[in-house]
């Protein structure tokens, strides 16, 4: 936890008065009252309640939480491989959005990323809504989204290039000037991270603007890909909820997360 001027701490004490507000109001629970409380400390101000004991659980069963598991579900059960390799999961998270999978998706990253203290929100449009607008909710930050055309209102851009594979083509990404200060701390948000070409573009643009890159989060990521890879230099994390290893012969294969029953 930073104290805003000049401390780290590992842990600490906090004190906090909870009031009822009249006779009927006293019979919330207390648990709920202090979950409420846990809740607020550590979107906030990247606090989190008994840290030390509940670690090595958190350990333990990293990657596959109820949303992690979802998604692979999803994934094995709906995804389609297309031509050039292209992983089609339009019928959740793309042309129809199951929102229920997504906001789990989205506390799930967000709570990757809290510690970071992030102050804003950087995605696509519009795929990277998907994930980017439930997780701004958790994270209480502002989304900015990278638009793929110039619009009336965007007088003064950061623009950045890149190659897309989805299209076949070359697309240039476009952010108001208004938008990006040199105080924000961005977390770059995305669907996807195959070649890692957008999410590159969005961090130079980050650093156009002499802000901080804080990390880059994604749904899905195809490990076989140089993604990850392409980021490295930023020496940012990379966190996915999701890893793909294979779509040989139109069949996709999954990364075997530790304790997961292999499939």
């Amino acid at each position: 936890f930073y104290d805003g001027e000049v401390e780290l701490y590992e842990y600490g004490v906090c004190d906090v008065d909870i009031y009822f507000a009249k006779s009927l109001r006293t019979f919330l629970p207390i648990s709920v009252a202090i979950n409420g409380i846990c809740k607020v400390l550590q979107m906030t101000f990247g606090l989190e309640y008994m840290k030390w004991l509940k670690a090595p659980m958190t350990e333990s069963t990293y990657g596959i939480t109820n949303a992690v598991a979802q998604l692979r579900d999803r994934v094995l059960k709906d995804g389609r491989v297309l031509p050039n390799d292209i992983v089609d999961v339009s019928s959740f998270m793309d042309s129809m959005v199951d929102i229920n999978l997504m906001d789990d998706c989205a506390k799930e990253l967000s709570n990757r990323f809290v510690d970071l203290r992030p102050t804003k929100i950087l995605t696509v449009a519009t795929t990277g809504l998907v994930i980017a607008l439930p997780m701004a909710k958790y994270l209480q930050v502002p989304v900015v989204y990278a638009r793929k055309e110039r619009n009336v209102v965007m007088a003064d851009t950061f623009k950045a290039g890149y190659s897309s594979k989805t299209v076949g083509k070359d697309r240039e990404l476009l952010v108001s000037k208004n938008h990006l200060d040199e105080e924000d701390r961005v977390l770059v948000i995305d669907d996807f991270l195959s070649s890692g070409a957008s999410q590159e573009a969005l961090l130079r643009i980050i650093c156009e603007a002499e802000a901080e890159a804080v990390g880059v989060g994604v749904l899905l990521e195809k490990v076989y890909d140089s993604g990850r890879q392409s980021l490295s230099g930023f020496n940012i994390p990379v966190e996915s909820l999701c890893k793909i290893v294979s779509v040989q012969h139109g069949v996709i294969q999954l990364q075997e997360e530790e304790g997961y029953d292999k499939q």
